[in-house]
């Protein structure tokens, strides 16, 4: 037969049990949660239909579709227009425009400043000339956002453009 304090530290270690299991579950559905949250979605467009090689204008939009309010980084963003490489210009064979523009080693993690919220059910947009960072020539492109890494944006839709002389 148990004796009655062997009982007691018996009905105490299951409840523990218990206890921990209901935190570690708490903690799963918690996990569960931020990773159903639906991403921020990227659009890029063309602000006019005719281009030249020093002006090339384009929209970048980041959209919340979500109920809840998101952030991304802004650094490999068009948010910070004149600094890092985090568009893909490709003509039709194949060649990618040369960036010239210039790259910076930031200080990890971001600080707060850096980060750009979106409400939800909301976008945030800004327009910005492609061509004050690659060197473009006339021809016809396709043009994809890469930045991603730092700033948790994904991939976005593409924009074909014709790029006339000056």
């Amino acid at each position: 037969m148990i004796r009655p304090f062997s009982f007691f530290i018996l009905v105490a270690l299951l409840f523990a049990g218990c206890q921990n299991q209901k935190n570690v579950s708490e903690t799963t559905e918690a996990k569960a949660d931020t990773s159903t949250l639906i991403p921020l979605e990227t659009q890029l467009r063309a602000i006019d239909t005719h281009f030249s090689t020093d002006s090339v204008q384009l929209s970048f939009t980041v959209l919340n579709h979500s109920d809840t309010v998101q952030r991304f980084c802004k650094w490999e963003t068009p948010f910070e227009p004149l600094l890092g490489k985090y568009m893909e210009i490709i003509d039709e064979q194949g060649i990618e425009a040369q960036f010239t523009g210039p790259m910076a080693k930031r200080v990890m993690p971001p600080p707060t400043e850096s980060y750009i919220q979106v409400q939800p059910h909301d976008c945030v947009s800004t327009v910005f000339n492609l061509a004050k960072n690659y060197t473009i020539k006339p021809g016809k492109y396709t043009v994809n956002y890469i930045g991603g890494g730092v700033s948790g944006l994904q991939k976005g839709n593409e924009v074909k453009i014709v790029i006339n002389g000056k």
